[in-house]
């Protein structure tokens, strides 16, 4: 605990003549002990001086800091109101409001850890900084100001005019009550007895509640008219302009998709002949129908030139696609389903073998049928139908197995979708 010797007395620079300003500060003697009672002697203390008003718990007013030197005995001087200001402002202490007391804090190390050192009321003398505001001869008055034996006096402006009064505000509040401030204070106006009124119109008559009533019927109103062009979806205005009106589907069945029971309904996938269809249906349908229902027909030439043939695709040549799944050399599944195919032709020359590739997933050879011409036994036909289930994708092609320099074979592939 920290010990505070607190002198007896106060020495306050006021004591001056009362035409004299009078100093911003009071001297303040200390001196420190620790608590042992031993003096803090020649050491740089940290002091809190609080001004707190009515009571030693009531609030503080005005608060500041100093950083004094002790002496050899402890003993520390300070001015109050120069030191480091944390709170308040000593300017504006209300020295005739209420009791102050002074309240000291100390921290011996000099740093911001502040222990209660002791308390005591300010009695009469520092009561002169209120006096200097008091009935000082040295006062001078202002424009409609007196000041005589001590009192204030309002005397007016003296120049008798209503128009330079000084107003700083004005407000109309929720209960309607009209306040404004000037230099006199705030005064107040009660309009919520205000009547009310309301403006209706009856024909060609404009009434006000509780007053009279106008005529508009003669008031060039500058009748306009609007047209609606459903051709071009114009809307005019008479003697304005125009305007070309937009709407989207999905404007309009946002508003109302019922138009008098006539419904926009089922886009996306009729349902019933009634529905509205779209492109995208529409091109869906069609796209469905051709993947359903199709054929083709290709004819294929094969002479050995040179070399050796082994299970090689033969060049197709269109005769009728009119959908694209014959390419080349093969024939491509567009989607998935059960296909029938058909090969038929000659070979006047080696009789060679001929073969249906279907690649789906893995690749098979399945033989065409042989079979010696009638009467000419030379003469090597073929002929033969398969069926296969395919996924779109798959592929089937015509392939021939050849070793001789000559052999030869034609004929026809066709197909279609089951």
């Amino acid at each position: 605990m920290i010990r505070l010797l607190l002198p007896p007395v106060l020495a306050i620079l006021v004591s001056l003549p009362a035409s004299a300003q009078a100093p911003k500060g009071i001297n303040y003697q200390g001196v420190a002990r620790d608590n042992e009672g031993k003096p803090i002697a020649s050491k740089s203390i940290s002091v809190r001086i609080s001004i707190i008003q009515s009571s030693p718990q009531g609030t503080a007013e005005y608060v500041e800091t100093h950083n004094p030197q002790t002496n050899p005995f402890g003993l520390f001087t300070l001015v109050i109101g120069q030191g480091n200001v944390t709170a308040g402002s000593f300017a504006f202490v209300s020295w005739a409001v209420g009791n102050k007391w002074l309240q000291i804090e100390i921290d011996p190390t000099g740093g911001n850890s502040y222990q209660l050192a002791g308390s005591q009321q300010l009695m009469s003398v520092p009561y002169a900084f209120y006096a200097e505001y008091s009935g000082n001869n040295s006062l001078t008055a202002g424009t409609g100001i007196a000041i005589a034996n001590g009192v204030i006096s309002n005397t007016g402006d003296a120049d008798n005019s209503s128009t330079n009064e000084l107003i700083t505000g004005a407000t109309l509040t929720a209960d309607k009550k009209l306040r404004i401030t000037d230099a006199g204070g705030t005064k107040e106006v009660d309009l919520s007895n205000v009547d009310n009124q309301s403006l209706t119109l009856s024909g060609n008559t404009l009434t006000i509640s509780g007053g009279n009533s106008v005529n508009i019927g003669s008031v060039n109103t500058d009748n306009q008219t609007l047209a609606y062009n459903a051709t071009n979806n114009n809307l005019a205005i008479s003697g304005g302009n125009n305007v070309t009106i937009t709407t989207t589907l999905a404007q309009a069945l946002t508003n109302n998709p019922n138009a008098g029971g006539i419904r926009i309904q089922n886009i996306g996938t009729p349902a019933a002949t009634a529905d509205a269809t779209t492109k995208g249906y529409v091109d869906t349908s069609i796209a469905t129908a051709i993947a359903t229902n199709y054929a083709f027909k290709s004819s294929f030439n094969f002479q050995n030139p040179v070399g050796v043939f082994n299970d090689s695709p033969v060049t197709l040549t269109d005769v009728f696609d009119d959908f694209n799944v014959v390419a080349s050399n093969r024939f491509t599944a567009p989607v998935a389903g059960v296909y029938s195919f058909t090969v038929t032709g000659t070979s006047s020359l080696g009789g060679i073998p001929v073969k249906l590739k279907v690649t789906s997933g893995t690749t098979s050879l399945y033989d065409i049928k042989r079979a010696v011409g009638y009467p000419v036994v030379t003469i090597i036909n073929y002929n033969d139908s398969n069926i296969y289930k395919l996924n779109a994708g798959d592929t089937v092609e015509v392939v021939v197995t050849s070793l001789l320099v000559g052999e030869r074979v034609e004929g026809i592939f066709f197909g279609s979708k089951l």
